[in-house]
């Protein structure tokens, strides 16, 4: 019995984030094609993959044991094509999770080299603190900080960068401004007296350039404003700050499709190199 093969890749990616919605996005195809796709697979096999109903897609018993079978098929039929030197799809659209303290200046620059290089594949960005929901958001990676993880999920440490305690210059014990620290677990902490509050780290730097606060921060985003003397480093309040972890967290799972892969290794390639920069 011969399958068609993009019914078992719209299969595969319905059964990942069991939603025929979502699938169709990550596919780049209509809900209705999906749907189509699924029920051709099941009358061609006379079983039912998968229970589905107005809000809820469940993969089923015989389902759970097709699926298996279909990722080894096609991890391995994606190694014979790579090995034969065929000419693999690059296009579609490719889900980011980032959290709002990410440098947003260095991301954008990644995804501005990504999109040159394979014009045909999109980038949607979720700016999201929370733990990434890889089913119910149809993340295909994320960019994490701290101990990210959990069943299903592998989390590839890149790098560690140093954080530093930036002022005004000459004003860096100077207690009459509030000390700033965005990458504190809790929203909002900051220093015992009123002043700004904020998660953006590059709002952070500017209230250190503009005189108006002190602030613990990445020192790959002070580089400029130091050289430049805008602000000074020193000791602070609070002693040496912990580096800062970056985490690349995605599916384990023997089958990605090439374009989560490719953007898997330029944030590798991109935020692994910077930490020998920083």
């Amino acid at each position: 019995m011969a399958l068609n093969l993009r019914a078992l890749e719209t299969f595969v990616e319905v059964a990942d984030c069991l939603s025929f919605t979502d699938a169709g996005r990550r596919l780049g195809l209509p809900a209705a094609t999906v749907t189509t796709r699924i029920k051709s697979l099941e009358a061609q096999l006379g079983v039912r993959l998968l229970d589905r109903s107005t809000r809820t897609v469940a993969v089923t018993a015989e389902g759970q044991i097709f699926l298996a079978h279909s990722q080894k098929a096609l991890h391995e039929l994606m190694l014979a094509s790579e090995a034969v030197g065929a000419a693999q799809e690059t296009s579609g659209q490719v889900r980011v999770s980032i959290p709002a303290a990410f440098p947003m200046d260095q991301f954008a620059r990644v995804v501005g080299k990504f999109c040159s290089a394979y014009p045909d594949i999109s980038i949607k960005i979720h700016v999201d603190d929370r733990p990434a929901s890889f089913i119910e958001d149809g993340v295909d990676l994320a960019l994490r900080g701290g101990a990210p993880g959990g069943d299903g999920l592998i989390a590839r440490h890149l790098r560690d960068t140093e954080v530093i305690f930036v002022g005004p210059l000459e004003r860096l014990a100077d207690d009459s401004l509030p000390v700033l620290r965005p990458l504190a677990k809790r929203i909002g902490t900051i220093d015992k007296r009123n002043g700004p509050s904020t998660r953006s780290l590059q709002l952070s730097l500017a209230f250190v350039a503009n005189g108006q606060a002190r602030a613990y921060l990445p020192r790959s985003i002070c580089k400029e404003a130091l050289a430049a003397a805008q602000m000074e480093e020193g000791s602070g309040p609070d002693g040496l700050h912990d580096p800062l972890p970056l985490f690349l967290v995605y599916h384990d799972k023997q089958h990605q499709p090439k374009r989560v892969q490719l953007f898997k290794d330029i944030l590798i390639q991109e935020f692994a190199l910077s930490a020998h920069e920083t």
